[in-house]
């Protein structure tokens, strides 16, 4: 019986340890799961780990906090890893989102510059082409394309050319109608504002080339004074008188200048008709005559070929004469009315209420032209005589400080001229106790600050001071484009195609001032004076034509410079 019972203990404490080593086997398998096990729990969440841990007694929960721990750390580290991934992925999108930012920045500079760049070399390069005209029709053609660029650079200054002519004759026109009493003053605004532009642009010049020295003019200054001078008493005279002219002959009576200057040029020319004819030459000087003569004029023997002058003629051509003589012939018929209003005064009282203020005054506005042909012909003599070479902007900027000088000196004692034969007592009319209060409303009027009542009755003469100021720098502004468009086409050798710029604009001028003339109540003639105005015109530009169908001779001189002293002559160095 004991024995029995031994055995049944033996048996029992054996099954008991058996079920214990079971037991603690199968307590020790989850800390032996692979790795692989983990990786998947961090993939498919922190909450299957958990769940996955589920057990009843303390032992199982004991481990099972353990691996949930261990989890949770491993968890955590992986949350911190995506954390650090996601800000280094955020930080490198911020980085890249900003360097593509800067990029873009940095190339639509770099595009808006290639742009800016490109317009401003475009603009640049048309401004030279434009420019830069130096010879360009003469110069032996490399091609369609070069032969069509310079036709096209000739013919925009062509266009400005006859533009800018046709803009000065017409707000010459409207100043003077418009400032009506105070058009004395206009030469003085006129002058002052043309030497003020010519000054700037001097000055941008100078600021561009880095240079601001002052260039000798090459000619005296007295001589200066006397071009300005002459200059001032035709502006004065065109000033004063053009207020009673027609508007249409504003433009063909001062072509007369051409004429006078081939007539002027009779008596100052070497070989001028009247010049021969009253100078007494004997045998003996005879050869000494040709000489001069041929070192003047080298083709001064007439052989009979188109373009050649003819001797005693003042180095004038046949052409040249008959341009003269036709253009002669239509100012004459431009002032055939004014001439019979002299004989008959009464004859067109229908057209213009005085008639003979009219015709007075479009006598002396073609007498201006005498002083600008005898400037004309002095600035030739002068260059020629001294053989040195001149500034041109130099020049015009001391000429119109002159010319605004002498202006304001010779006013007060022309200012009785204003009312030129306006009445028997046209002298009462504005007398010279008055030109101080005429100066002082003439400069209120140029800054629109006169009052409407001095304006319309002031004055025997009305005024309208609208856009005064700006007419007046039009003006200037249009002289100065004439003397560019005239030098750059010279300086291209295309010397005809800058007389038919001349006439180009002439046309225009005419037409645009008779477009003026109907809208305004005077100088209404009718038809038959129109016609003839139209005759005027065409015979104006057949002349000019004709005149300019050769060149005159070029007054070409070598330039003389002051002989360099030689330093290694005999006793200048000393050993």
């Amino acid at each position: 019986m004991l024995r029995q019972a031994l055995d049944a203990a033996e048996q029992h404490v054996q099954q008991q340890a058996e079920e214990l080593r079971q037991h603690q086997t199968t307590e020790r398998t989850p800390l032996m799961s692979p790795p692989t096990e983990v990786v998947t729990t961090r993939q498919g969440g922190y909450s299957s780990t958990l769940d996955g841990g589920g057990g009843g007694d303390s032992g199982n929960g004991r481990f099972s906090s353990v691996n949930n721990h261990r989890d949770y750390r491993e968890a955590s580290d992986s949350d911190d890893d995506d954390d650090d991934d996601y800000l280094s992925e955020g930080n490198d999108d911020d980085w890249q989102s900003q360097g593509t930012s800067r990029s873009s920045l940095s190339h639509l500079r770099e595009v808006s510059d290639s742009i800016f760049l490109r317009v401003w070399k475009t603009i640049k390069g048309c401004f030279i082409l434009v420019v830069n005209v130096e010879n360009l029709w003469d110069a032996p053609g490399q091609g369609r394309q070069i032969n069509r660029r310079n036709h096209c650079v000739v013919l925009l200054w062509f266009v400005i050319l006859a533009a800018s002519y046709t803009a000065e004759r017409t707000t010459y026109k409207l100043i003077v109608d418009r400032t009506g009493p105070f058009r004395l003053f206009s030469v003085e605004m006129v002058a002052f504002t043309h030497a003020l532009m010519v000054g700037l642009g001097m000055l941008i010049s100078a600021i561009y080339r880095k240079n601001f020295s002052w260039q000798p003019l090459g000619i005296p200054l007295v001589d200066v004074g006397l071009m300005a001078l002459l200059d001032t008493v035709h502006m004065l005279l065109v000033f004063l008188t053009g207020y009673h002219v027609a508007p249409t002959l504003t433009v063909i009576l001062s072509q007369f200048t051409l004429p006078l200057t081939a007539l002027i040029s009779q008596f100052v020319h070497p070989d001028g008709y009247f010049k021969r004819c009253c100078t007494r030459r004997n045998e003996s000087s005879n050869d000494e005559r040709i000489t001069a003569e041929e070192e003047i004029n080298p083709r001064i023997f007439y052989d009979g070929s188109v373009g050649t002058p003819r001797p005693g003629c003042g180095g004038l051509s046949v052409e040249h004469i008959s341009g003269s003589v036709i253009i002669s012939l239509a100012v004459l018929l431009a002032i055939f009315p004014s001439i019979y209003t002299l004989i008959d005064r009464n004859f067109f009282i229908y057209a213009d209420p005085l008639p003979l203020m009219t015709a007075y005054n479009t006598m002396l506005f073609v007498s201006s032209c005498i002083p600008a042909a005898a400037s004309q012909l002095y600035k030739e003599h002068i260059f020629l005589q001294y053989k040195q070479p001149v500034q041109p902007d130099h020049l015009n900027f001391i000429l119109s400080i002159f010319q605004f000088i002498f202006a304001s000196i010779m006013s007060p004692l022309v200012y009785t001229l204003l009312g030129f034969a306006a009445a028997d007592d046209w002298p009462t009319l504005y007398p010279s106790s008055d030109f101080g209060k005429n100066y002082g409303d003439g400069l209120r009027c140029f800054f629109g600050t006169l009052d409407e009542e001095t304006q319309m009755n002031g004055y025997y003469d009305d005024a309208n001071c609208r856009h005064s100021l700006l007419l007046v720098v039009l003006y200037a502004f249009s002289i100065i484009s004439i003397g560019v468009a005239v030098d750059k086409i010279c300086n291209a050798g295309a010397t005809k195609v800058m007389y038919r710029g001349v006439s180009a604009g002439i046309i225009l001028a005419v037409i645009s001032l008779f477009i003026y003339d109907m809208h305004i109540p005077y100088f209404s003639y009718g038809a038959a004076i129109d016609s003839l105005n139209l005759v005027c015109l065409m015979l104006l530009i057949v002349g000019s034509e004709v005149y300019h169908r050769v060149s005159l001779q070029d007054a070409t001189f070598e330039t003389g410079y002051p002989e360099v002293e030689n330093c290694f002559e005999e006793g200048m160095v000393l050993e």
